[in-house]
């Protein structure tokens, strides 16, 4: 009993992530263009091998969903701190969520019986991350018409 109590114990600190600091969460700029558009700075990236994965949803089907989505596409990593530009939003309620795809096969490799990411990702908002995907409300940010939202993601690697 208490070996299963400490294999919890483990599991759980090493799921769990630190609080997230202030400035993790999306924030307005200047936009003189008045485009509707979302900047994604993605930063923390462990190397520049592969490809990042980008998957958009304005709403919790999509988001929990593995082919439906809003708007997804998959870029090349060039730094280890990256800004994208996500152009010809329409006003609404987003989620984002991205994966390093190191080895380019398109899917977020895991490992083991818990499913254990082997490969960097990460989501709006920066929320605390568990056993599982966060859900779309701790994930999702609104942007208005002619606005331009930076949207910070820090990638966890396990």
């Amino acid at each position: 009993m208490k070996r299963s109590l400490l294999i919890l114990f483990c599991f759980s600190v090493l799921f769990h992530s630190c609080k997230k600091e202030d400035g993790h969460q999306p924030y307005l700029i200047d936009n003189p263009s008045q485009n509707t558009q979302f900047l994604l700075e993605v930063s923390g990236f462990e190397n520049t091998n592969g490809n990042l994965a980008i998957s958009i949803s304005n709403n919790s089907t999509q988001f929990d969903s593995e082919t439906q989505t809003y708007r997804d596409t998959i870029i090349n990593i060039v730094s280890s701190n990256m800004n994208i530009t996500i152009d010809g939003i329409t006003a609404g309620t987003y989620a984002v969520s991205v994966f390093h795809d190191e080895n380019q096969n398109n899917t977020l490799d895991v490992a083991g019986v818990f499913g254990i990411p082997q490969e960097g990702f990460g989501f709006s908002n920066n929320p605390d991350i568990g056993f599982s995907k966060p859900d779309f409300n701790d994930c999702k940010f609104v942007i208005e018409n002619g606005q331009t939202l930076v949207v910070p993601i820090t990638l966890e690697y396990f």
